[in-house]
C-alpha cells in the first residue's frame, strides 16, 4: 500500500461512488488516497477546515483493504502537521 496525491475532485468522485453517506465538506484543503502496487485506488480522504480554523479529516473511506485506514490516517495527520495545523478536530 502506498499513499497517492489526489485532487479534491478525484477524491470526491471516488467517495461518491463508494460511500452513500458522502457529503462534500464546505472548505476542503486537499485530498489523499491509498493505492496498491498496481496503482488501483482503494481509499480516499478529504482534509478540510472548520469555522474555528481547526483542521479536520472531513471524510475518509477505504474499501476494506488490509491496513488501508491506518496508512491513510497516518498520511492525513502528517499532511496536516506539515501544513502547520496543530489542532485537529475529530468529527
Amino acid at each position: 500500500m502506498e499513499n497517492v496525491s489526489l485532487s479534491v475532485n478525484e477524491a470526491e468522485m471516488f467517495l461518491k461512488a463508494h460511500d452513500r453517506h458522502y457529503k462534500m465538506p464546505s472548505e476542503a484543503i486537499c485530498a489523499i488516497g491509498v493505492a496498491d502496487d498496481a496503482g488501483l485506488l482503494h481509499g480516499a480522504a478529504i482534509l478540510g477546515r472548520t469555522v474555528a480554523g481547526e483542521a479536520v479529516i472531513a471524510h475518509i473511506y477505504v474499501d476494506g483493504t488490509f491496513q488501508g485506514y491506518s496508512v491513510l490516517y497516518g498520511c492525513c495527520l502528517r499532511a496536516l502537521m506539515a501544513l502547520g495545523y496543530r489542532n485537529l478536530a475529530l468529527k
